[in-house]
């Protein structure tokens, strides 16, 4: 979420920030839905929560209100690391015109384009001492660990999936591991004890993991106005 030209949005910007995102329960409602890396995932407010459970919520009450701020769509996407998503949230104001279907798809569109220039400047890999990788080799590993597969990569970076397979199989040697699955748990494992190889990257914001296997990546579709909206807790 971004602040408005008018700079009235940044108390309740700082207010996620403090309290954490699941306090706005749209957010809440659609990081609780199932995603798989690299997905992403978008939703008008009204898809994700019940009108009486938007209103009667504190943080719409406390702070959307204030800022004068209601309607709401949102696009999240996971980067294929446990519980961390790159996400995006646009509001109306209070009297507004209340977002539609074609709004969500634009921004899924923008999303789905612009993502990679979203991430967190400065993110970067770390491998082994004494393990060598070229640039190409670096590039494929950010993309295995933001969960993209082999087809994406390759497309990605203009190359064919044959090289992307060399490329993969050149890292798992440096890192001394056998699969995707290994080497994500070899550089979260790293990362979570705090030690140096591994992997120093950021994204926006986190949300619970999910059971999916790591390295199944797509784009989801925009979330239907049909499919179930999150009840009042």
């Amino acid at each position: 979420m971004l602040n408005g030209r008018s700079g009235s949005a940044l108390r309740a910007l700082e207010a996620l920030r403090r309290m954490g995102n699941s306090r706005n329960p749209a957010i809440r409602s659609l990081m609780d839905r199932p995603l798989v890396p690299g997905a992403i995932v978008t939703a008008m407010r009204r898809d994700l929560v019940e009108d009486r459970c938007w209103y009667g919520s504190p943080y719409v009450d406390h702070y959307l209100r204030a800022a004068g701020l209601d309607d709401s769509v949102y696009s999240i996407r996971w980067s294929g690391l446990p519980r961390e998503v790159q996400g995006l949230g646009i509001y109306r104001g209070w009297s507004g015109r209340a977002f539609d279907a074609a709004d969500r798809e634009l921004l899924h569109l923008f999303h789905a384009e612009c993502s990679p220039l979203l991430d967190s400047p400065g993110a970067a890999v770390e491998v082994p001492q004494g393990v060598q990788l070229s640039r190409r080799e670096r590039q494929t590993l950010e993309l295995v660990l933001d969960g993209l597969g082999d087809k994406q990569i390759a497309e990605r970076l203009g190359i064919s999936r044959f090289t992307v397979n060399h490329y993969t199989k050149s890292i798992y040697r440096g890192f001394e591991v056998n699969s995707r699955s290994e080497l994500i748990v070899r550089i979260l494992g790293s990362e979570a004890r705090g030690a140096t190889p591994g992997l120093e990257h950021s994204l926006s914001n986190r949300m619970p993991p999910t059971s999916e296997a790591p390295g199944k990546s797509r784009v989801a579709e925009p979330v239907g106005d049909g499919q179930r909206r999150r009840g009042c807790d």
